[in-house]
């Protein structure tokens, strides 16, 4: 096991903490947990793997079934077993045992998901966030990465040998779930066509009658094609990532500039016309925040600001100043209302920033692509004034115009377009949810679809399959009548 990716997973669960004060308890000392009543099918599974398998019936089940969510919106939803398992061999049994006594199967590894949809009423929860080896192969630029590993502990283990991958913009984000829905990680306008997961070269995947496979271009291509976006409604577990590493950047040369919320018009104007100009390891973003101090029903105007934010890729600092000068030069920048340009950033300075965006708090999120971001933009003013929710952070993100591969991931736009929503107390839970679904009714008029690993899957389950083109929708769901016949696994949220 890697120590960077004990040291990530310890750090997350820290953090679990802070919404279930005995969670990092119960998953820390899995090893020696009470086994499910003797005679019972799911003791005779427990005495088959090294892992831990925890029912309904456990004294300690709702601790675990919290501790699979990572913040404090918890969904309703109860699986009848969670299996936390400790090694490949444990899912191998898992899963075969799930097909003998019928029970349908999902997978779960952080929990990073705002949906939560890996959790479901009755059925299997298999917990693979203890799989989190890391082995590098520095020449060949190559790794071969667990589901468990947090991006900022690859991004930690890869620096020591020089390199780097495109991995969450959040450090506690772990590999698996954000490769399977595609991934909108750093610098992937440069590195893998617009998308994390293009740079998977093969995964080994447990398949639904149990069987431990590779797939990759050139072997179970069906498999491989499902693997690269299929995101939870893939039919088997992926164990192992084998990924496409690069040259890391000496350094990341960013600058952030604020605006008042008046400006956003001329941002995102400058977003359309100018960043395309750009080169393509410059990553660029609007985010909308309020001003902390100032009056919850204060007019819009005063209480939120307008920050773009640029970060070059770059070899040295003169590189990463070229890069950006361009943007600098835009008249725009002069109306800035504060800078801070020339900032010498690294990965682990970035994670350490964006994870302080993204304390323990009740959150939701929901997105679109879109090669309309003024139309969008307009949309978001006339609902923004309305937010029920003490914060919502919009954010465009600009994703370049790559020709993706053919992959089960086969929607973009140039544009990403991200809401998230965060509130205080239980009871602002519903009022936000239906705000958004409001919110995301309207942009659904110029979107090009939506990012599955982020949108509202419990809220919109109905448009899950706006997330793929028509073609791979068709395609999963022959794969799925394939390689999954007897519906092992569940499919996506909301689909039977």
């Amino acid at each position: 096991m890697s120590k960077l990716a004990l040291w990530s997973r310890r750090r997350f669960l820290k953090a679990t903490t802070l919404s279930v004060p005995v969670a990092a308890t119960a998953l820390a000392g899995a090893a020696g947990f009470a086994a499910p009543p003797a005679g019972s099918a799911a003791a005779d599974l427990q005495k088959r793997i090294a892992g831990t398998v925890v029912v309904r019936a456990d004294e300690h089940y709702e601790v675990w079934r919290q501790a699979m969510i990572w913040q404090r919106a918890k969904a309703d939803r109860r699986p009848d077993m969670i299996v936390q398992v400790e090694r490949i061999e444990d899912v191998q049994e898992a899963v075969r045992f799930a097909a003998a006594t019928r029970m349908k199967v999902t997978t779960r590894c952080g929990g990073h998901s705002m949906a939560a949809c890996f959790l479901r009423d009755r059925g299997m929860l298999i917990d693979i966030s203890r799989l989190d080896g890391i082995d590098v192969d520095k020449a060949a630029k190559r790794a071969i990465v667990g589901p468990g590993v947090f991006c900022r502990g690859l991004a930690e283990r890869l620096a020591q040998d020089d390199l780097a991958f495109p991995g969450a913009h959040c450090g506690t984000v772990p590999i698996s779930g954000f490769l399977l829905g595609g991934g909108v990680g750093m610098n992937t306008n440069a590195w893998s066509n617009g998308m994390s997961v293009f740079a998977v070269n093969a995964v080994d995947i447990v398949t639904a009658d149990g069987r431990l496979l590779h797939a990759s271009a050139n072997e179970n291509t069906d498999l491989f094609w499902a693997a690269r976006g299929g995101g939870p409604g893939l039919f088997g577990v992926v164990v192992r990532f084998h990924l496409q590493c690069f040259d890391a950047p000496k350094v990341i040369w960013g600058a952030t500039y604020t605006f008042a919320f008046t400006e956003l018009d001329a941002v995102t104007r400058v977003m359309d016309k100018v960043v395309p100009q750009l080169d393509k390891d410059v990553e660029v973003l609007i985010s909308i925040a309020a001003l902390p101090g100032v009056a919850e029903d204060a007019p819009i105007e005063q209480r939120q600001r307008i920050y773009l934010d640029a970060n070059a890729f770059a070899a040295s600092e003169a590189e990463g100043r070229r890069k950006l000068a361009l943007l600098q030069r835009d008249p725009l920048i002069a109306r800035a209302l504060d800078k801070v340009e020339n900032r010498a950033g690294s990965f682990d300075r970035y994670y350490s920033e964006n994870e302080a965006s993204f304390p323990q708090g009740y959150w939701m999120g929901d997105d679109i692509w879109t090669d309309r971001p003024m139309e969008a933009i307009e949309i978001l003013k006339r609902h923004m004034p309305d937010c029920p929710a003490p914060r919502g952070t919009p954010l465009l993100l600009y994703m370049g115009t790559n020709k993706m591969p053919d992959a089960a991931c086969s929607r973009i736009g140039r544009f990403y377009l991200a809401y998230y929503l965060e509130w205080d107390e239980p009871a602002q839970e519903a009022p936000s949810r239906a705000y958004c679904l409001k919110v995301f009714k309207d942009l659904k008029a110029v979107a090009k679809g939506s990012y599955i690993n982020e949108m509202d899957q419990e809220g919109r389950p109905q448009d899950i399959r706006d997330c793929y083109s028509p073609q791979a929708w068709a395609r999963l769901a022959k794969l799925r009548i394939q390689w999954d016949p007897a519906g092992v696994f569940h499919g996506f949220f909301g689909q039977s």
